[in-house]
């Protein structure tokens, strides 16, 4: 009887156990199928949200480089450091009685200029007005007639001097568009602050947005939001609908940022029938502007497919539980105690191999010194080592999974600004660039990023990887080396100097201008400048070899005499050719007194044979010398001096003297002429 009644009571029992089994396994395909609904949601709305991100990104990146390129020209900066240092009151410009006041002399001419100026950059990007005003809150410049300030703009200056960085207004309403105030600071140029630091004037301008923020915006039929752009004010949303441009629909609590973002979750929606729709929504910021991009999916839409997972899962636990507990049950008395072991033992060592694995990759990680990190194009992180991790200031395993925008705020540009480089030209490329160290704060260190495209299985480019190699101790050994060279020159130039009174301040003076006459050629690179600048410091070097009576003599030189004094050049090709500067400087310095007509020396090379360093250099150092007193001659006027280097047929480089004669134009120019000017009557 006890033997009849304890099997159907094991049977009993097991089939409860399964029975338990087929819920639980149920509510875990619910469960997990709910998750990965929400991760694929997630995800959806994250890659959408980036794309929209990246088209702000470009419109204000690209709407940031014109206001920069406007607020960095020298002529505004200048005028607006002299009103500022003088306190002239901005009133007293636009005075019809201004022209006769000595004090406002040479100011109220170049109001029309940078008037134009002003004009011509606002009408060419789409701002409906821009004004410049003083520090204080004064306007000078504007497009509007009536150039009076509002509080609201009043505050922003402040704001923007105190902060030395733009200021945004919340977005306003312009003719039935939206508009973006912003205002952005004007420094001192480098020769008036050297530091940079000093805000001599704000530009405040009014640009359209509706066209931006219309192509993010979109919404269903019922006016539901699927993607909008939000304004932040004060760690606040507010929702923007270009259909109603000035009418700002502030979200509710259950809209809160965390650390700079929206997560993911269900909210209620405002829509334009208003009413409120539960919806799946998050929001990633907008790079420099207070502007995040929302993405939503109504609550309905995307758990659909869930429920109709969800009731298949009931029918069909509910109809073949009975079967399968049955099925289950005995199959698991005939292959369990067979296989359990057999699969135990395969299981071990499973778990060794994975085990030894994980130590090899660990020990590598570990013994790289470089950082190295993988992303998609989205900007999801998806493998990064400990070392890009102390990089960082993150865990290892909060780095990976986390977007670009999570990063601090200089790596995230790093690796933005390597990922649409990789995706407009998919290619290994390095970058030189300086990140702010992990070990102490307000210091910066020099990386050599090399960056390499992953693809997928359709040869499709799917994302990067990029290694962060520390290069800080070779960055300072190059610029170590540096002064090593500058120090150099400057001996070479004091020898110079001591041999021919003559040639006292003419190297940094032709430094000087043929610097500026490569800039106003547009050549504003940095191997350009330092060979100019090297190069004019040591032209003279030849010159110490020459017989001291030859440099002083009086009158004019004889045919011998004259053979004599063009050895210098040879004499300096022999000083100086065992010296590695890392740049073209000897080929600059023996190439400077030919002429482009081939009536130069040593090899009479004619036009564009002659190096162009070589043709700026000779234009500066002759105007510098012919404003220059000599021996046998009195220094000539510029005019003269000018009509020496226009000569037909040309003898110098046209488009160099052309510089010339723009440069000396310019209140620079002026500035530099006047001083040479001055040095020459000392001289005398």
């Amino acid at each position: 009887m006890a033997k009849s009644r304890k099997g159907p009571i094991l049977l009993i029992l097991f089939l409860i156990g399964m029975i338990g089994l087929i819920v639980y396994a149920a509510d875990w395909i619910l469960v997990t199928s709910h998750g990965q609904m929400r991760r694929d949601t997630e995800q959806s709305l994250r890659n959408g949200a980036a794309q929209q991100v990246a088209l702000l990104t470009v419109w204000y990146g690209s709407l940031s480089s014109q206001i920069k390129a406007f607020v960095t020209v020298d002529r505004l900066r200048l005028f607006a450091s002299e009103i500022d240092s003088r306190k002239i009151n901005p009133k007293e410009l636009v005075d019809p009685a201004s022209g006769n006041d000595p004090k406002l002399a040479g100011f109220v001419e170049r109001l029309p200029g940078l008037s134009y100026l002003l004009s011509e950059f606002v009408s060419n990007n789409e701002f409906f007005s821009g004004t410049v005003l003083t520090p204080d809150g004064l306007p000078f410049l504007s497009t509007k007639t009536d150039m009076s300030v509002s509080k609201a703009g009043k505050a922003c200056v402040s704001e923007v001097v105190a902060k030395k960085a733009p200021v945004f207004l919340p977005l306003t309403k312009i003719n039935q568009e939206l508009a973006l105030t912003l205002a952005v600071p004007i420094f001192a140029p480098s020769y008036i602050d050297q530091k940079g630091e000093r805000v001599v004037a704000v530009f405040l301008g009014t640009v359209s947005v509706h066209k931006a923020v219309v192509a993010i915006a979109q919404t269903d039929p019922e006016g539901f939001f699927t993607s909008a752009v939000l304004e932040r004010s004060q760690e606040k949303l507010s929702l923007i609908d270009p259909l109603f441009p000035g009418v700002h629909r502030e979200l509710g609590p259950d809209w809160a940022l965390e650390e700079g973002t929206l997560p993911m979750s269900i909210r209620n929606e405002p829509t334009r029938l208003e009413k409120d729709i539960p919806s799946y929504a998050l929001a990633l910021p907008v790079p420099d502007v207070p502007w995040l991009v929302m993405q939503g999916m109504r609550v309905t839409q995307a758990e659909a497919a869930y429920h109709r997972l969800q009731k298949n899962v009931y029918i069909g636990a509910g109809l073949s539980g009975a079967l399968v507990i049955i099925f289950i049950a005995a199959l698991w008395w005939w292959i369990v105690g067979r296989r359990e072991r057999a699969m135990a033992d395969q299981m071990r060592r499973l778990y060794e191999v994975a085990r030894e694995q994980k130590q090899i990759l660990d020990s590598v990680n570990t013994a790289v010194p470089a950082g190295i990190v993988v992303n998609d194009l989205s900007g999801m992180i998806y493998y990064a080592n400990h070392r890009f991790a102390d990089m960082v200031k993150m865990p290892s395993d909060r780095v990976i999974g986390s977007m670009y925008t999570q990063l601090p705020i200089a790596f995230a540009r790093s690796l933005v600004t390597h990922t649409i480089q990789m995706s407009e030209k998919p290619e290994l490329a390095n970058f030189t660039e300086t990140l702010p160290s992990e070990r102490d704060e307000g210091v910066f260190r020099s990386y050599l990023t090399a960056c390499s495209p992953c693809a997928d299985e359709n040869s499709c480019l799917s994302g990067m990887v990029s290694v962060y190699s520390d290069i800080t101790d070779l960055v300072a050994a190059q610029e170590k080396a540096q002064r090593m060279v500058n120090k150099t020159v400057d001996v070479f130039v004091r020898a110079i100097e001591a041999i021919d009174p003559y040639l006292q301040g003419q190297s940094s003076r032709t430094a000087f201008l043929a610097e500026r006459l490569a800039i106003a050629l547009g050549l504003t690179d940095t191997e350009t400048r330092d060979t100019l600048l090297i190069a004019a410091e040591l032209s003279q070097i030849g010159m110490i070899q020459l017989p001291r009576e030859l440099l002083l003599k009086s009158g004019a030189l004889s045919k011998e005499e004259r053979k004599q004094l063009e050895q210098h050049v040879e004499y300096a090709r022999a000083s100086l050719e065992g010296v590695d500067f890392g740049l073209p400087v000897l080929e600059a310095i023996t190439e400077m007194y030919e002429r482009f007509d081939g009536s130069g020396y040593p090899k009479h090379l004619v036009g564009e044979a002659i190096c162009q360093n070589a043709r700026i250099l000779a234009v500066a150092n002759t105007f510098c010398a012919l404003l220059r007193p000599r021996s046998y001659r009195t220094a000539h006027t510029m005019e003269s001096a000018l009509a020496i280097l226009e000569k037909k047929p040309p003898t110098y480089d046209p488009r160099v003297v052309d510089a010339l004669k723009d440069f000396l134009a310019s209140d620079e120019g002026k500035s530099f002429f006047q001083t040479l000017t001055i040095n020459c009557a000392h001289e005398e």
